[in-house]
């Protein structure tokens, strides 16, 4: 036999007025918060956030420490990193070129994990601390052998001040930015 389905009604709680306070309560709000000067609003490429040391940013690829074991490429969770074939001449043998497996990546499924920094047996692959890169084209976010191994440029230390966010027990979350000199 099935079950037998029973709708019940919610009492209302409050009155018409009710929806009207919690409506101008937004407002005030928003209104607060308008007028706050304390904004969180980073303003890029004047201001960058500073990231602890331990940040997972941006990978990049020490080829002379790689082993070829392919655990970086097996334990990504995205498939973003991949095994290429390279043809290298052995030093005892240099007739016979030797073939080598390299990881390269492609940061359009890079979700920075870290598990391939993690899992390396040789520290071949380590993090930058940072995140902000531009890329002109989705084409560029595939990384070849050589760029994998350049650490990205990031300009807008030059330019900008470093910024971090902090928890006040007060204020909540504020923005503190660092001066540039004395």
């Amino acid at each position: 036999m099935p079950a037998r389905v029973s709708l019940k009604s919610l009492k209302r709680k409050g009155g018409l007025f009710d929806g009207v306070k919690s409506n101008i309560h937004a407002l005030a709000i928003g209104v607060k918060y308008f007028i706050n000067p304390q904004r969180l609003t980073l303003l890029y490429p004047k201001e960058y956030i500073e990231h602890r040391p331990n940040y997972r940013g941006f990978i990049v690829f020490i080829k002379d420490k790689c082993i070829s074991c392919a655990s970086c490429a097996r334990i990504c969770p995205s498939a973003a990193m991949k095994m290429v074939r390279v043809s290298e001449i052995d030093p005892k043998h240099p007739d016979k070129p030797k073939m080598k497996q390299y990881p390269v990546i492609n940061y359009q499924r890079c979700i920075f994990c870290g598990f391939c920094v993690d899992i390396c047996p040789t520290e071949a692959l380590y993090h930058t601390p940072f995140q902000d890169i531009v890329y002109e084209s989705l084409a560029d976010m595939f990384l070849t052998l050589n760029t994998f191994q350049e650490e990205p440029q990031r300009p807008v230390i030059r330019e900008g001040l470093p910024t971090t966010y902090e928890f006040d027990e007060e204020r909540g979350l504020v923005k503190r930015v660092k001066s540039s000199g004395p």
